[in-house]
């Protein structure tokens, strides 16, 4: 054998030896490094801090960093805009509630991204259910007297409400396209103020997030009209659900769910909704999901998915309708 045979021999042997080095990094299982959650929302909110709880519970779980970054802004289309361009490797997720993933596309103009198809859906985590409510003062003490006070009396409730296109405003919205009832909404640009005018008589009544008003209705300053979610909530077991009070077809609530970029590998996708579920089922969890009005959903990648389109079909109507445009 002539040298330079020899010398091709082991150049081939060596080039072997390196792709069988390789082939045990390139199989290594998801997650092989830290991992971004990003929440397009700012820190403290109720989507915050379960999105640093399931991190937590992750990290453990799974033997790598998940590490929360907020990246606020433009209703959250920034944040998840970053995620839908992100390498589909697993490695960067999202906590979201529904707004960039759902309501955004028919509220903006155009939109960085497309949810349907630049993001892979992986689990339903919690729903935030809301709570619509008056001075203790007004003559309804629920949704049917509301209804049956404002037909009565077209344009005289004062209804604060937090910004366009949150989801709360959302949700009045839809009980006056339900009901043919015309409320004077004044929008706010937070929780704050509007409760603030709301107790201070500024405004007859207001709808938000129960956590924002129930330290008031336990004190009998505000009164719990109906909340917006399909079944009572434990937050406030007596106060029935809109539906329940004559309102067919009613549900409006907001949602947080885990998300990722499209095509992300299918073992990921199922490795995360199996452990969001696990979480979900937790006490510990429940425990903490309560007191931020939050109430655990789960369920499949299938179940979100069609959770996205239908919120959708729902506020197409509605948004059209009333003509509301963020941008």
């Amino acid at each position: 054998m002539s040298i330079l045979t020899r010398r091709r021999l082991g150049g081939l042997a060596f080039g072997a030896g390196l792709a069988a080095s390789a082939r045990p990094a390139l199989a290594q299982a998801w997650p092989n490094r830290p991992v971004t959650v990003v929440v397009p929302w700012p820190a403290g909110g109720s989507t915050d801090v379960l999105a640093r709880s399931v991190s937590r519970n992750f990290s453990e779980r799974f033997g790598q960093p998940f590490v929360v970054e907020n990246r606020s802004g433009a209703n959250g289309n920034i944040g998840a805009a970053s995620v839908a361009r992100a390498a589909p490797d697993g490695h960067t997720l999202m906590v979201t509630t529904n707004g960039p993933i759902t309501n955004n596309t028919l509220l903006f103009k155009s939109m960085p991204f497309n949810p349907s198809t630049d993001l892979a859906p992986i689990a339903l985590l919690a729903e935030l259910p809301i709570v619509i409510a008056a001075r203790s003062q007004m003559p309804y003490r629920n949704v049917q007297e509301l209804v049956a006070f404002a037909k009565a009396n077209p344009d005289k409730v004062n209804c604060g409400t937090p910004p366009l296109g949150s989801a709360a405003h959302l949700a009045i919205e839809l009980l006056m396209h339900r009901t043919g009832i015309r409320l004077n909404l004044v929008p706010y640009r937070g929780s704050a103020p509007l409760t603030n005018d709301l107790l201070a008589g500024a405004v007859d009544m207001g709808i938000d997030l129960v956590t924002t008003y129930l330290p008031h209705i336990e004190s009998g300053t505000l009164r719990a009209l109906g909340v917006t979610a399909a079944e009572a909530i434990p937050q406030l077991p007596n106060v029935a659900p809109v539906q329940a009070q004559g309102v067919a077809d009613y549900r409006a609530t907001g949602w947080i769910s885990l998300l990722g970029p499209a095509r992300m590998p299918a073992d990921a996708v199922a490795k995360l909704n199996a452990a969001s579920n696990a979480y979900l089922g937790l006490d510990e969890t429940r425990s903490l999901l309560q007191p931020l009005g939050l109430t655990p959903l789960g369920g499949t990648q299938a179940d979100l998915t069609r959770r996205m389109a239908a919120e959708i079909e729902l506020w197409r109507p509605i948004i059209a309708a009333a003509n509301i445009s963020v941008d």
